[in-house]
């Protein structure tokens, strides 16, 4: 896999200062200077381990949902992004060695849009990047 040459050194360093928890709607975070709404795949992993992702919220909802994304994340400081453009995969790294990975998997919607204050806007496209 190769890692994409796009520059995310504009996040790094950023804190996590919201998490949307609301039921119905996508997940969806603020950082200091910017945020990302997710509409795709996704899980937080420790290392190898997966703490929780979008099916655990859609499948057993009384146990997982975005308000244990909210717990794992708040506050905690971004250290590295990566994106592997062929697969449409980012990668976020946090503190702690927690990491959010979002896939992209459809033809037709949208998948993720991280975006920064200054004009940064990345989108995952219908079909892939």
């Amino acid at each position: 896999m190769k890692k994409s040459d796009i520059d995310f050194s504009y996040f790094i360093g950023q804190l996590v200062t919201e998490v949307n928890t609301e039921v119905d709607l996508p997940l969806g975070m603020g950082f200091d200077q910017g945020g990302l709404i997710v509409e795709c795949p996704w899980r937080i992993r420790r290392e190898k381990e997966i703490i929780i992702g979008a099916s655990d919220c859609v499948h057993a909802p009384n146990k997982y949902s975005h308000k244990n994304v909210k717990q794992l994340l708040l506050e905690k400081k971004i250290t590295d992004i990566s994106f592997y453009e062929e697969f449409s995969l980012l990668v976020i790294e946090f503190d702690e060695s927690i990491f959010l990975d979002l896939f992209h998997e459809s033809n037709y919607f949208e998948g993720w849009q991280l975006n920064g204050y200054e004009g940064f806007d990345l989108i995952s496209l219908p079909g892939g990047f």
